[in-house]
């Protein structure tokens, strides 16, 4: 078969075509040929697979589309099944340290010097709420109940601080208890918080809750909101809604650190308490306005003195007001591209989402290699940050070499897996919403690099060969919620032959694969689902009772597409129960 690829902005079948042609062909000679080089001299464990119009694809069996699957199922079985007890804290590496030493797999006590859980443990309950229904693997919830049990009785602030309750975001590596070690500030310092790790954690608590149902979760995530909104400001083009770095005990910032930080991280918060009914609603109400306001009218307005100010987030960084990332604008394009309608919570959203993935690739754009973009995590561009203007006329290809690393970029010639993989997910959620091809190919290419970072042994490093980082968050938290991100927009990215339910519109709890049959129970009684089966549903069940197959999803029913001769696309929309069984002759 020859398999041809459009890399246009021109969509339709020939788009499909590629990707069916991907998911319906056994023979690997067709569709990835294995070459006698490495994709580059940082990636060496594994052979370039390419395609015949020598364009990247994943390392693993791409000719059944196992290449994401892999990766999370080396990810998660590494989590659950290989990270060994710290012989110096007597728990889980992952609780006390943010890298791995390769050999021993213990604590890394020569690499960096802090922790930094809320992030970490954040990014996987991300990956979990993709990879439980996708998976069914009951094991990976234990993970994130250990993670955030931990961080509940050895990470949060006195319950008498100004910032009573929340976690703190870093501590000293090998610590047993958390609230040290923050930057800016001597290593001994004890108290200090970054606003958007409260919103972020606080969010998973929430999420953790409906997958559990377990009170203590929820408790936790109101009381982060609610301090949240207890602190917040109007912010300017100086100062974030929030200080980026504050003294949890009185609520003082830290070494001037008055702007910074995910602000979308406390409005996604915000917006899901309010959307569940717990908490003060209204004071939450009014502080998301705050919040979402103050991005749309700064980073986001070309008029601003703030705009594409993305700055603060990691944990290392001392104060330098110069250096941005992409960590904090992308992750607003995600949250607009996951909203039920995008223009109801911005009328500019496409506008906006296009210019934040092409700033990424501007900015921090390695390669192309083979037709895939590696995207590197942060950059101090010199002379300050770029004007709109030369945003704008800078996107050309290898636009990373505009700015070059030469100590002004981090953290790899050849880019992170992490924020490839981000990139990716990004640009295959955009490509759900507008059918953008050029989006799709740039998403399928990314995506397919991030997956030459990951070993067969199921160690993936973070930043490639050269630094041998073996990162917590980055290999494992917030690459593998990327892939979850990018199964659930392009179904036609999942495996040939299988059966996954790839996406839902609320938390799942629990799911069941048998021989043609899929179960599985929401937490809310509306709810959204996307599947990749091997069978045609011959019934669809919610609430005992049988839904009709239709042309959309405008009320109660499922929707069938053909993804190959035997591979199904299924979207069930229910609004009266939590339970679905899809069953198929």
């Amino acid at each position: 078969m020859h398999v041809e690829y459009v890399s246009s902005k021109r969509v339709g079948a020939a788009v499909l075509f590629f990707l069916i042609s991907i998911a319906t062909s056994l023979d690997a000679q067709t569709t990835g040929y294995t070459q006698d080089f490495y994709v580059n001299s940082q990636l060496p464990w594994h052979k370039a697979v390419l395609d015949d119009q020598k364009k990247l694809l994943a390392w693993y069996h791409p000719e059944r589309n196992l290449g994401y699957d892999k990766f999370l199922r080396l990810d998660w079985d590494f989590l659950e099944h290989k990270v060994p007890i710290d012989k110096r804290m007597g728990v889980k590496v992952y609780l006390g340290y943010p890298m791995f030493d390769p050999e021993t797999y213990q604590g890394s006590m020569t690499q960096h010097w802090q922790h930094n859980p809320p992030s970490t443990f954040a990014h996987q309950m991300d990956a979990l709420i993709a990879w439980y229904p996708y998976s069914g693997d009951s094991e990976a919830i234990g993970v994130l109940r250990e993670m955030l049990d931990y961080q509940l009785e050895h990470g949060l602030t006195p319950a008498d601080w100004s910032w009573s309750r929340v976690p703190f975001p870093t501590s000293c590596k090998g610590e047993k208890n958390y609230g040290t070690c923050i930057a800016d500030m001597p290593h001994d310092f004890y108290g200090g918080i970054e606003t958007d790790k409260v919103g972020e954690l606080g969010l998973s608590y929430v999420q953790f809750y409906e997958m559990t149902g377990e009170r203590k979760y929820l408790d936790e995530g109101v009381n982060c909101a609610t301090q949240l909104a207890k602190h917040i400001r109007p912010g300017d083009a100086t100062h974030t809604p929030w200080a980026f770095r504050v003294y949890g005990k009185d609520g003082s910032v830290l070494a001037r650190e008055d702007f910074g930080g995910m602000i979308v991280a406390p409005v996604r918060l915000f917006d899901e308490l309010i959307r569940i009914g717990e908490g003060d609603t209204s004071e939450y109400k009014n502080a998301r306005e705050v919040a979402w306001n103050w991005i749309l009218q700064n980073p986001l307005n070309r008029d601003s003195a703030a705009w594409d100010r993305w700055t603060g987030y990691y944990e290392d960084i001392t104060r330098d007001p110069e250096n941005v990332n992409d960590m904090d604008s992308l992750m607003v394009a995600y949250y607009l591209l996951s909203q039920d309608d995008p223009a109801k919570t911005d009328q500019d959203w496409k506008v906006h989402v296009e210019h934040l993935i092409d700033r990424s690739r501007l900015l921090l754009g390695r390669g192309p290699f083979f037709g895939a973009w590696g995207i590197d995590e942060q950059l101090r561009p010199d002379g300050g940050i770029l004007s709109g203007s030369e945003i704008k006329n800078a996107l050309r290809p290898n636009a990373g070499e505009l700015l070059g690393t030469n100590g002004r970029g981090c953290c790899s010639r050849v880019g992170l897996v992490c924020r490839s993989a981000a990139w990716g997910a990004i640009n295959a959620m955009h490509y759900a919403r507008t059918n953008d091809g050029q989006s799709l190919e740039n998403g399928f290419r990314s995506l397919n690099y991030a997956t030459y970072f990951a070993q067969e042994d199921g160690r993936i490093d973070a930043s490639a060969a050269d630094f041998g980082e073996y990162w917590f968050e980055d290999g494992y938290s917030d690459a593998g919620r990327s892939f979850g991100w990018a199964l659930g927009a392009v179904p036609a990215f999942a495996p040939v032959g299988q059966d996954h339910l790839l996406h839902s519109s609320s938390i799942v709890q629990k799911v069941s694969y048998g021989s043609k049959t899929v179960e599985y129970q929401t937490f809310d009684d509306h709810s959204t689902e996307v599947l990749r089966l091997s069978f045609k549903p011959s019934q669809v069940v919610a609430a005992g009772r049988a839904l009709a197959e239709r042309n959309d999803l405008s009320s109660d029913g499922y929707t069938v597409k053909n993804l190959s001769p035997s591979d199904f696309e299924v979207r069930v929309h229910h609004s009266d129960s939590k339970n679905v069984r899809i069953s198929g002759r």
